[in-house]
């Protein structure tokens, strides 16, 4: 059932322009100014955690501002692979380069760790180069010895290092040595030296040529030469042990410097996600001329896994499955927890999945020519899979599901935990199938088989009866799924855009009611972790025509910031909501650039959002029911006063007609009564004249 709500957007207007929240729940806003907006620089944006770069000039020298702390002055900055960096006369925005290793990001001078808790930079000041982390100097050195284009600057996966290459020429011959957080390693004769760390980065270890002979490779383990020459070293989770590969006179699995396992040749080792656990693949014999690999799971080799060519760990590290293949007949087989499945004509590999509690293994295989999921011994027919993310998991639990289609876009399905719960004669749409983090729920857009468009939304099976989806719009462009169906983090509430029959009662719908009426772009719907708010960002009408749109970060349906974040469109990081409910934006506001941070009340919340929009809505009908009773009793009095206004004018006529009339009729009267007397008059005389004759007779 819908409702016209024409005047809501006016009077949410209003009530924003007033900035009068209808409980007091203004939320709380933190503005940071961390740069310029129109003084030149380069802006950069960690991936995650809400942490900002700005790389500017004062005089000819340039400097790095992290969150609005300055840093040193250089005479130059370097790119993490060593190139000069180009400050630009009027201020950009480029997407930052994670830990120094995304591929095809832009050279920028700042790389900042994945959460965005760490930082670093390299720079030359004076015949110095000087590298900083986190705010601090820990390295400086002879600028001629800085080999950045070999080994590039570049962060541990926390961040909690930074390391580069530095090089010497002796002899007209070339060594590099890898500098770890200004800690040098051994001379090396290759620069290829790419350590690998433990679980929490306290610990790290790389290969690298000897100075004599550099394809006789030397293991630095913590920044010392080991006595032991183990290759493509890889650390258990818990960081207590090195695993390596020997590959002569034996190939050998070896384990802080000790052969555990040994064999024709090692293909990988698999280090579980947590513990001391880990698994590899080691060819143990010949079958017609060729190395067949088994699995040992902690040295030990697991029996039936002959043919081994890769092995996934649960996320616990408690289970584990084990794609084969059989060497006489070609077939594929899972072995899962030691214990073989049917054999496949293959199995892909790349779509491999445990649920998150561990409890079961998802994998697709073919058969016969067909294929078919695999959910640890249950088998279902499937024709494809839907979407990049087919197969779509929780955070938590042992739920799952899926799309398929049969290629003609005449069959689909919806398959939740092995039952088909698609509603009749619809399809669902690639990339929307959602699931609440606990599993508990799940939603997808839908459109009637046989066309394109997209009609509907369904929510744990139920249709949002009369509304038609609409996407979120991406923020970065490059994103490959655009946000859909949202759930918050306890499954109790759901968020969507969409629109009914009357096009105002599109905007953002939680819970199945219209939460927020907006016409425009709307970005980033997010709830709060403890699932009690509501956050998103919406396009909005310039003041002035020509000035660039505001974007305005929304709380509970209150405005909190309304500022120019265009300045860092199509960038990742602008939008970072923490564990303890705090947003971290970032928007040009005039001359400056802030770091917005944003809390919500605690008399605000979802209920209260839906409930004011509710009132608001109730408000706009009755405002507008009453304008209408009112024009209407206006209209009903001047049509009488008009009515008595003729009927008077009618008769104000009449009257002078008539009198006209009788003024006619009266003249007429007194003509023949003056023609009357006249006549009389006359006779009178004529008669008094004939009297007087006969008198004088």
């Amino acid at each position: 059932m819908h409702f016209s709500i024409r005047a809501i957007p006016a009077v949410l207007a209003a009530l924003v322009a007033l900035n009068v929240p209808a409980l007091n729940g203004a939320p709380k806003i933190d503005a940071l100014v961390v740069g310029p907006a129109n003084a030149g620089g380069i802006y950069t944006l960690s991936p995650q955690g809400g942490h900002i770069a700005y790389v500017g000039m004062k005089g000819t020298k340039v400097f790095v501002s992290v969150d609005g702390i300055d840093g040193p002055v250089f005479d130059e900055l370097f790119g993490p692979n060593g190139q000069d960096f180009y400050n630009p006369p009027k201020a950009a925005v480029m997407r930052s380069s994670t830990g120094g290793q995304t591929p095809f990001a832009p050279s920028l001078p700042v790389i900042f760790s994945p959460d965005g808790t760490h930082f670093a930079y390299a720079g030359r000041i004076g015949n110095d180069y000087v590298v900083i982390h986190d705010g601090n100097e820990i390295a400086r050195g002879p600028r001629a010895a800085l080999a950045l284009n070999y080994g590039p600057l570049t962060l541990s996966p926390t961040g909690r290092h930074v390391y580069w290459d530095e090089m010497r020429t002796e002899n007209s011959r070339g060594s590099w040595r890898l500098m770890m957080t200004g800690k040098p390693g051994p001379w090396s004769g290759h620069q290829t030296m790419n350590p690998v760390f433990g679980a929490d980065d306290s610990r790290y270890a790389y290969n690298a040529g000897k100075i004599e002979n550099y394809q006789d490779q030397m293991l630095i383990v913590d920044g010392k030469e080991a006595d032991y020459g183990g290759r493509d070293p890889v650390f258990t989770a818990d960081g207590k042990s090195l695993l390596s590969i020997r590959y002569s006179p034996k190939a050998s699995v070896l384990i802080d410097g000790k052969p555990v396992i040994s064999g024709l040749g090692v293909d990988k080792i698999i280090p579980a996600p947590v513990g001391h656990r880990w698994g590899a693949i080691v060819r143990t014999k010949l079958v017609n001329n060729m190395g067949v690999a088994s699995f040992f799971l902690d040295g030990k080799e697991v029996p039936g896994t002959e043919g081994a060519k890769s092995a996934w760990f649960s996320a616990d590290g408690k289970h584990y499955a084990v794609s084969c293949i059989n060497a006489q007949s070609r077939a594929a087989f899972m072995v899962v927890d030691g214990k073989a499945g049917e054999e496949y004509q293959s199995i892909t590999d790349s779509l491999v999945k445990w649920t998150p509690d561990g409890s079961k293994v998802i994998y697709t295989v073919v058969s016969g020519g067909r294929n078919f999921i695999v959910v640890n011994n249950e088998v279902f027919p499937i024709d494809s899979l839907l979407g990049y993310n087919p197969i779509v998991m929780p955070e938590t639990g042992n739920h799952y599901v899926y799309g398929t289609n049969d290629g003609t876009n005449r069959i689909f399905s919806v398959i939740l935990d092995g039952k088909s719960v698609l509603l009749p004669s619809v399809y669902p749409v690639y990339d929307t199938l959602t699931m609440s983090a606990d599993g508990s729920r799940y939603g997808y857009f839908f459109g009637p088989v046989g066309r394109s468009e997209v009609t509907g939304i369904a929510i744990d099976g139920a249709v949002a009866e009369g509304l038609a989806p609409i996407y979120f719009a991406k923020w970065v462009p490059t994103d490959l799924i655009p946000p859909s169906i949202i759930f918050s983090r306890d499954g109790k509430h759901v968020a969507y855009q969409a629109h009914g029959v009357d096009p105002q009662t599109r905007g953002i719908y939680l819970d199945g009611k219209l939460a927020a009426p907006k016409a425009r772009g709307l970005y980033f719907p997010t709830f709060t972790p403890d699932s009690q708010h509501f956050f998103f960002a919406a396009d909005e009408a310039a003041a002035i025509p020509g000035q660039v749109p505001p974007i305005v970060v929304y709380v509970d349906g209150h405005e909190a910031v309304r500022a120019n974040g265009y300045f860092f469109a199509s960038v990742a990081g602008n939008w970072t909501m923490d564990a303890s409910g705090t947003l971290t934006f970032f928007a040009a506001d005039g001359d400056t650039v802030k770091r917005y941070r944003v809390t919500a009340t605690l008399e605000t919340g979802i209920a209260t959002m839906i409930a004011e929009t509710s009132a608001a809505q109730a408000k706009a009908l009755a405002d507008a029911a009453a304008q209408k009773k009112a024009a209407e009793e206006a209209a009903t009095k001047a049509k009488a006063d008009k009515e008595a206004a003729a009927a008077k004018a009618k008769a104000d006529y009449d009257a002078a007609v008539a009198a006209k009339a009788q003024a006619r009729q009266d003249a007429i009267a007194a003509k023949k009564k003056a023609a009357a007397d006249a006549a009389a008059a006359k006779a009178q005389a004529r008669q008094n004249a004939i009297d007087a004759r006969k008198q004088g007779r």
